[in-house]
């Protein structure tokens, strides 16, 4: 509760935003926006979880974006390849959606914790390796005509909410708990606040790890199937800048690149903001480089905010 109390900021930031631009542009205030721009946040704010775990173990994961494409037009591709029986079935295209993501993610794990190289290393050679194989297996193509339950997270419930953004806010909302609630939440926490105090302390440091970047893969994967399911197809070029935006929507949201220290609830707002003010400038009919000076000036701001707390803290 106080590390949601203390990045309070964002909360405001995302409720002055939203106000500011529903003022300016009328249309931003439209209830088909607004579920607009909750579709549009769910494949950054699924992502983020997995990033908010990978950064407060003090690590980082920049294959997530190159895993947001691969994976699910594997399953695609799978499923589509089969006609009919068993292998035409869209639950055999998830599966295989989530276990890439779970592959990628225990190599990632395995380089970091047996080959002990560091996270962005590891993580950069797996993202070019990922994104290459993406383009390999799909020949530069997408899939489209892709099956009825392999795009269900794209479904509209009544309330014209879909499938994906009640996942979303169910997956935070367990998330969170396991994380603050849970011993290997605070497991995860105690190793990016002192990762040699936690080892001597008896905790599977390198064990936990691995287990963080494997979830985290297949976030990634799930987050990619639910922009596959709102766009309608999978193409080998989905994802990109995903790793970036993601990190931005964590560090936005409290968490500390040194690790130890943030929550699940400031990511979601984080991702939320992002998203209010990506959507709020294309409405306006602001060029996309400039969003990306933007959000390039919001991701230094939350940082340089972080430090300064920290010295703060540190002389205190």
């Amino acid at each position: 509760m106080r590390e949601i109390v203390r990045n309070a900021g964002v909360y405001v930031a995302v409720i002055v935003v939203a106000f500011f631009f529903a003022i300016w542009l009328p249309q931003f205030r439209q209830p088909s926006n607004l579920l607009n721009v909750l579709d549009q946040s769910v494949e950054i704010a699924i992502v983020s979880v997995g990033m908010t775990m990978v950064i407060l173990t003090e690590g980082i994961d920049l294959s997530v974006g190159s895993l947001a494409a691969l994976a699910p037009f594997l399953g695609a591709w799978l499923i589509t390849q089969h006609t009919g029986g068993l292998w035409h079935s869209a639950v055999i295209g998830v599966l295989c959606c989530l276990a890439v993501g779970g592959a990628v993610g225990l190599i990632n794990g395995l380089a970091i914790t047996q080959a002990y190289l560091p996270p962005f290393i590891a993580t950069l050679g797996t993202m070019s390796i990922v994104r290459g194989l993406a383009y390999i297996v799909s020949h530069g193509t997408g899939i489209t005509d892709l099956p009825h339950g392999y795009t269900f997270l794209g479904h509209t419930l009544p309330g014209q909410v879909t499938v994906g953004v009640v996942l979303m806010f169910v997956l935070y909302g367990i998330s969170h708990l396991w994380l603050s609630r849970s011993a290997t939440g605070r497991a995860i926490y105690a190793i990016g606040g002192n990762e040699t105090a936690a080892h001597l302390s008896g905790l599977k440091v390198n064990r936990i790890k691995l287990g963080v970047y494997i979830l985290c893969g297949i976030l990634a994967a799930l987050a990619g199937l639910a922009e596959t399911a709102m766009v309608g197809a999978s193409v080998p070029d989905a994802g990109i800048d995903l790793e970036l935006n993601s990190i931005a929507a964590v560090v936005i949201g409290g968490t500390s690149l040194s690790g130890g220290r943030g929550n699940l609830v400031g990511t979601l707002a984080g991702a939320l903001l992002m998203r209010l003010i990506r959507n709020g400038l294309d409405l306006a009919g602001i060029d996309s480089n400039w969003q990306k000076v933007a959000i390039g000036a919001i991701i230094m701001g939350a940082v340089a905010f972080d430090e300064i707390q920290k010295r703060r803290g540190a002389r205190l």
